[in-house]
């Protein structure tokens, strides 16, 4: 009798260890049949995952980074499950790698029990953004939206900011809508002037808005809502404006540039070797600050002082980007691509496309371009372009920029689309 009871409470200690294996525990629920409707749909770093929850039932999801099929009663060695008091649809799941084959399993309880069957076992490939794009669910206004950026708010929560034609001015809190059900959602900032607002960036702790106005067209802001005018007062139109992290370069009509090191107090640049019109900045870990604009032109300068034109021939260029590895793209009317590996040389590519593209970014994994009619490429070297399927909007896109979550376009007629995948 001794021995039977032994062996019975050896018996009851290896369920209790094989239910907890599975996401069990001893309550006094019951387990659930296997839950339907489960897919895993990849993102940039994520996954986004959904199935038809039933009320009062917790679910526990397992992942590894493996091909493998999951099964939950053998798990595999590197496997986490989610966090032990359940999960609700639509989940994202972040912090996962580009390019590394993840495998998802998922199963129900009540009250505590067993966990009940599991769904089958399904492998995703995250990856990076800007091939398919979803509509934002809120429309930022009726005029043109030109510019967008994203950085830090003094609430220490990230926000994406759009700005915009008659002052207009949108916010967008990251990590709201980063799945693939739904879009951006935007919130409309009280403008702060009249003037249009022609591109935007994040430096020093702050957004910082540019634009085209008779008395001050520079606007700066800790927390997205209280916006303060540059304190040096620069009326000549301004088209794009660029940070390298401790000074801040903004580029405009008749080919004039203005620095600040604060956003705040504004210098105008002595020379700038071109005057025509210059519509994109940029800057490169090369050392070298890099504007395009009108005819073509590029002008470079590794002090802000001096500046050479390096290229002028040609359709307008509309923007410019470099990535990490210092390879420089730039993009412009009918098509225009140039691309330079040093800043200095610069070569006109073969078209990818045959419609303007007013905007490109990357975020050193890959290129965005985005242009007339809602086009959007990708590219991983600058040279190889990839049109995306569909970016759900019929509007030109004037301003594109990359997080490490997601890439969010903007454009024409409150135009706005993101991307996570």
């Amino acid at each position: 009798m001794l021995k039977l009871s032994h062996w019975y409470r050896m018996a009851t200690l290896l369920l209790a260890l094989l239910l907890a294996a599975c996401g069990g525990g001893g309550g006094s629920g019951s387990s659930t049949p296997a839950p339907t409707g489960f897919t895993v749909t990849p993102g940039n770093n994520q996954v986004t995952v959904t199935w038809n929850a039933d009320p009062g039932v917790t679910y526990w999801l397992m992942y590894a980074a493996t091909a493998t099929p999951i099964d939950l009663k053998n798990p595999p060695a590197n496997h986490a499950w989610t966090p032990s008091n359940g999960i609700t649809s639509p989940h994202v799941l972040t912090n996962l790698t580009n390019g590394v084959t993840y495998s998802f399993a998922m199963n129900g309880r009540t009250s505590g029990a067993a966990g009940g069957a599991q769904t089958a076992s399904v492998s995703v490939l995250p990856k990076t953004a800007g091939s398919n794009w979803m509509t934002g669910t809120t429309t930022l206004g009726s005029g043109n939206v030109r510019g967008v950026a994203y950085g830090t708010a003094s609430d220490s929560t990230v926000n994406y900011l759009a700005v915009g034609a008659g002052g207009a001015i949108y916010k967008a809190l990251e990590g709201v809508s980063q799945g693939l059900l739904t879009g951006m959602v935007w919130s409309t900032v009280t403008p702060v002037a009249t003037i249009n607002f022609n591109a935007a960036t994040y430096a020093f702790g702050k957004f910082i808005a540019v634009g085209d106005s008779a008395s001050n067209n520079i606007y700066t802001s800790t927390d997205t809502t209280t916006w303060t005018a540059a304190t040096t007062s620069v009326t000549t139109k301004l088209n794009a404006v660029a940070s390298n992290g401790t000074t801040v370069v903004a580029v405009g009509d008749a080919g004039v540039i203005y620095s600040s090191t604060d956003g705040s107090a504004w210098t105008a640049v002595a020379t700038t070797a071109s005057a025509q019109n210059l519509y994109g900045v940029t800057y490169s870990a090369a050392g070298y600050w890099v504007a395009v604009g009108q005819g073509g032109a590029i002008v470079t300068s590794s002090d802000l002082v001096t500046w050479t034109l390096r290229y002028n021939t040609g359709l307008p260029l509309r923007s410019v980007t470099a990535s990490s590895g210092n390879v420089f793209v730039a993009v412009g009317d009918s098509g225009t691509f140039v691309k330079s590996n040093d800043g200095i040389n610069w070569t006109a590519q073969t078209a990818f496309s045959a419609t303007t593209l007013y905007a490109v970014s990357t975020d050193s994994v890959q290129f965005v371009a985005v242009g007339q009619s809602g086009k959007a490429y990708t590219s991983t070297d600058g040279a190889t372009w990839t049109a995306a399927p569909s970016t759900s909007s019929a509007q030109d896109l004037f301003a594109v920029v990359g997080s490490a979550s997601k890439y969010v376009a903007v454009g024409a007629a409150g135009a706005n689309i993101s991307s996570i995948n």
